[in-house]
This record gives C-alpha cells, sequence and structure tokens, in this order.
C-alpha cells in the first residue's frame, strides 16, 4: 500500500523564524525613520551649521535694547556671539567646547539665561541637546 503524495508541510518554526526576521526588518526601518525625522525637524529648527537666537537683558548697561545672542555649533565647534545691546560693533565672541563623536556637527545649541549664583545678574547656560 503506498500513501498518495500531498502538499509537502513546512515546519511551524520556520514561519516563526520569518517573522523573527520581519520583524527585526520591520524594527531596523523604523529606527532609521526616526533617526531621519528627527535630523529634519532639527534642520528645520536650528539649520546648518546649528544656529540659535535669543534677547537677553544680562546687566551690560543696555539701554533700551537687550543684548542679542547668536549660539552655533560649528563644525562641532560650539561658539556664542554676543552683541551688547544689540550694537555690532562691540561684539563679543565666547568660544564653547568642541564636541566629538559621531554628528558631533548636528548636536543643537541653545541658550538660557537664569541667575544660577544669585548675584542678581542672570548667568549664560548652554545645554547641549544630544540624541543619541
Amino acid at each position: 500500500m503506498t500513501r498518495p503524495r500531498g502538499r509537502r508541510r513546512l515546519h511551524p518554526l520556520l514561519y516563526l523564524g520569518l517573522g523573527m526576521i520581519a520583524m527585526l526588518a520591520l524594527l531596523l526601518l523604523l529606527s532609521l525613520a526616526v533617526s531621519w525625522w528627527n535630523t529634519t525637524i532639527d534642520d528645520l529648527y536650528y539649520g546648518r551649521p546649528r544656529t540659535f537666537q535669543i534677547d537677553a537683558y544680562v546687566g551690560h548697561d543696555e539701554v533700551g535694547a537687550p543684548s542679542h545672542f547668536i549660539a552655533l555649533n560649528y563644525n562641532g565647534r560650539v561658539e556664542v556671539i554676543e552683541f551688547p545691546g544689540g550694537d555690532a560693533s562691540h561684539a563679543r565672541i565666547y568660544l564653547g567646547p568642541q564636541l566629538y563623536g559621531a554628528r558631533a556637527d548636528l548636536v543643537p545649541v541653545t541658550l538660557s539665561f537664569v541667575d544660577v549664583s544669585g548675584h542678581h545678574q542672570p548667568d549664560m547656560l548652554v545645554p547641549l541637546h544630544y540624541k543619541g
């Protein structure tokens, strides 16, 4: 007696393995998409090189106009340019840290002014926004 040849059945673990490979590929694509999205949003908000501007009264005898600050990440080097009272003829440049690592030139640099030391003058804080 011979058995009729039917369709060959695949092992159930093969489907599990294929599902795991598909989920790994989906996770990789999702991770790439999120990274691209974050970089694109930072490009729209901060530009290239990463640039941030703010006006603040910092106690430099500003008459009427606050000082204007420009913070930029130029090839991984943080630089802050200050125009006291909005006067470009007395501009000051403050060099910040050199950033290292992959894509260090894409790290956004912002400024905030808070009286940290309690001397009734705002201190300039330069937080770096590393995203991994």
